[in-house]
């Protein structure tokens, strides 16, 4: 980004991002730092108050220094790009843009690419998350590690929407689970803990309690509840499920998705990673997948 230039660069470098990445730059600028396009009224008055905001620029510098050698981050990126040709040989390879978010957003995905607000991204011990407020459970996942993971996560769902027929807890921990599958299958090195956003410890819990909470669902039938009260509790992001227990994490439901699709990956061999993401039967996904934890 133009941070600590004056106003004649500031001039030239909009206008050099603007012929060499225009349909980004314009996403970024409208519905990343909310100033409009480049073409809106005041843009580059509002530009310059976002660049010469004294707690944008000691943001700016952290991430320079936190990031001044990317090579792991452009290593994992590109063995994850190899995993996702593999599996889908035809698919475009996206372009990559780091910025500054302004702590509005982690990953964005549009038609000119990938944003990645490296802002959020500077560990869970970073000052400015605790000036903003920032839960300490939301902090735990902002950590360089999280990056490649979120960005094919990000992939998963902008190119395969929610479209089950029904919107019950089953259909959505579905659509997770296979989120969730799709982004191990790009990153197969990285822990599981990472890939759910848990700790060691939580994820322990999670494999140690399977049975007593895929049972619970069931026997009160809360897996066909449709009422978003019920959907946020076991999907949304929380620092514990609080049906379950405060030693739980959050979003339980996803990790029994990923749980369920796993299985049926292992009983339907014949299934492509690419014919399981355009499946949108939720049912039938869970029947198949002879899933039942012991």
């Amino acid at each position: 980004m133009m941070f600590g230039v004056g106003q004649s660069k500031l001039d030239e470098n909009i206008e050099l991002l603007k012929k060499d990445h225009s349909g980004f730059f314009d996403i970024y600028t409208a519905y990343v730092l909310n100033i409009g396009t480049s073409a809106s009224p005041d843009f580059k008055a509002r530009l310059n108050i976002f660049i010469t905001d004294t707690v944008i620029s000691r943001v700016a510098d952290t991430v320079l220094t936190s990031f001044s050698n990317i090579d792991k981050l452009e290593t994992d990126l590109s063995k994850g790009f190899k995993h996702y040709k593999y599996y889908f040989p035809t698919a475009q390879i996206p372009g990559i843009y780091t910025c500054m978010s302004g702590f509005t957003k982690s990953i964005f995905v549009c038609n000119d690419g990938i944003g990645i607000g490296m802002d959020k991204y500077l560990g869970p011990d970073c000052i400015f998350y605790s000036y903003l407020g920032i839960p300490q459970y939301k902090r735990l996942n902002m950590h360089p590690g999280k990056i490649v993971p979120d960005i094919f996560y990000s992939i998963y769902l902008s190119d395969y929407p929610f479209n089950d027929s029904l919107s019950n807890l089953l259909s959505n921990i579905i659509y997770q689970g296979k989120a969730i599958y799709f982004t191990k299958a790009m990153c197969p090195s990285t822990p599981d803990s990472i890939i759910m956003g848990y700790s060691a410890q939580q994820l322990k819990w999670c494999q140690e309690n399977e049975s007593r909470m895929w049972t619970f669902l069931i026997e009160r039938k809360i897996i066909y509840d449709n009422e978003r009260l019920t959907l946020q509790k076991f999907i949304g992001d929380a620092p514990f499920t609080n049906t379950f227990s405060n030693d739980s994490p959050g979003r339980t439901g996803c990790w029994l998705g990923w749980r369920i699709i796993s299985s049926f990956m292992n009983k339907n061999p014949q299934v492509s990673l690419n014919e399981l993401l355009l499946m949108n039967n939720s049912q039938q996904i869970l029947n198949q997948s002879g899933y039942f934890p012991e």
